[in-house]
């Protein structure tokens, strides 16, 4: 019955990104300032949070962390907003992926996962983040590879543990979506344009979020509180 309740639980989430792509729209009804860009596009984030909030899992570890790392996705999206603001942005999320990698766990291991998603992720840097990185961008860029890479292990760690519900599926693809719309942006905004590309990289963005916002209603994830709160 829980699950049966995930489309009424991210409706003001789904409402606020048909918000976000109307407003895109030339229609003259939305003033055209970026500080109404940055409120209108940190809404969807937001609006996750309170998802959360409104779970009886708030006050785990595990949903605390998320909510956390989405609150500092929120400030990355207002500072990628702003040019001159764009490494702070990524900063910021670099954070928010520090905690969503504390929230996954180190446990399993599952280090084929690990070194085959690095792998993966070095070349994405070296073929699309190096040819644009120019001083201390080469090390932002690289550091900022290696902790996304990271979080997407663990996410999919969790798959492997017997009993991993559903929702641990959605953080793991929810990781994946996230790398993928990271260097969707990296090629569309130093490389070339792409077609259609504010719809792939926030589309991919917002399912990403939404994604690592739902892993946090697992059932695993009470039965590892409940653990940790009675040994």
């Amino acid at each position: 019955m829980a699950d049966a309740k995930v489309l009424q639980q991210l409706l003001p989430f789904l409402l606020s990104v048909g918000l976000y792509a109307s407003s895109s729209l030339p229609l003259g009804v939305f003033p055209e300032t970026k500080p109404f860009h940055v409120v209108i596009k940190c809404i969807p984030v937001l609006c996750l949070v309170v998802t959360l909030l409104l779970h009886p899992a708030k006050t785990t570890s595990y949903s605390l962390l998320i909510q956390a790392g989405l609150l500092l996705s929120a400030v990355g999206d207002g500072c990628l907003v702003y040019e001159e603001y764009f490494l702070p942005g990524v900063g910021a999320f670099a954070l928010a992926h520090v905690l969503y990698v504390v929230a996954f766990g180190f446990s399993p291991k599952a280090w084929k996962i690990g070194g085959a998603t690095l792998v993966f992720a070095l070349l994405c840097f070296y073929f699309i983040a190096l040819p644009i990185a120019k001083g201390p961008l080469v090390i932002a860029f690289l550091l900022y590879t290696v902790v996304i890479a990271s979080m997407f292990w663990r996410a999919a760690a969790l798959c492997t543990l017997p009993g991993a519900h559903w929702r641990n599926w959605t953080a793991a693809i929810g990781a994946a979506f996230f790398i993928i719309s990271d260097n969707l942006l990296l090629v569309n905004k130093f490389h070339f344009p792409l077609p259609a590309s504010q719809l792939f990289v926030l589309g991919l963005y917002w399912s990403a979020q939404a994604g690592i916002a739902l892993s946090a209603q697992s059932p695993l994830h009470y039965k590892q509180e409940g653990a940790r709160k009675s040994a």
